[in-house]
């Protein structure tokens, strides 16, 4: 399996003479693209209802429980990033901590997952396809092994199923005490405005 796992990164990562075009494309994916998640998060919450601000909660909430469970993961079954053992070529710096699981791509599983959950099927096939290419690159840069991107679809699920059932619980109640938390704070804002 791990033999399998090297020769999938190997034949995946960038190489020793990575076309100029390519590389700076796979730098630019793995750095920025991630980005594109919190920003969803927050356009659901400004610009929905109730329903969006529970889907908003519930993404923030999964990808909460997924980053804890990510770090107990990597402490418990610590594996070294492919660079940290001299393996394939690494296109980006990248602080030597645990490969196991990719944080990149269990933040784009998670979503995945809770939007095909909650049937916003359209959105989770645009997600599943940013996620595979954020998933490449992690692999083409040099710090990801194929299996540390298996390792989170694996973990994406159950945290999500997690979140959505808290969500289901309590979501209603906690929504509404940040909602009326934010008319606060505005209410504050305007009046310190007009005086």
């Amino acid at each position: 399996m791990l033999a399998l796992d090297t020769e999938l990164f190997l034949a995946l990562n960038a190489g020793a003479h990575p076309d100029s075009y390519v590389a700076l494309f796979a730098i630019a994916v793995t750095r920025f693209v991630i980005f594109l998640v919190p920003c969803y998060i927050i356009v659901l919450w400004i610009r929905g209802a109730r329903r969006r601000r529970l889907l908003a909660f519930a993404l923030t909430l999964a990808l909460a429980i997924a980053m804890m469970v990510s770090f107990v993961v990597g402490a418990i079954a610590f594996r070294p990033r492919p660079f940290m053992v001299g393996l394939g070529h690494l296109l980006v710096e990248h602080r030597p901590n645990a490969s196991f699981p990719s944080k990149h791509a269990l933040v784009f599983a998670v979503c995945v997952v809770v939007l095909a959950l909650v049937r916003q099927y359209k959105m989770a096939c645009l997600t599943a396809a940013i996620g595979a290419l954020v998933a490449w690159s992690r692999i083409y840069v040099g710090v990801h092994y194929p299996s540390d991107l298996l390792g989170a679809v694996i973990v994406a699920v159950p945290t999500a199923l997690i979140s959505l059932a808290v969500t289901a619980r309590h979501g209603a109640l906690i929504v509404a005490a940040v909602e009326d938390l934010q008319h606060r704070l505005q209410l504050r804002r305007t009046r310190r405005s007009g005086r």
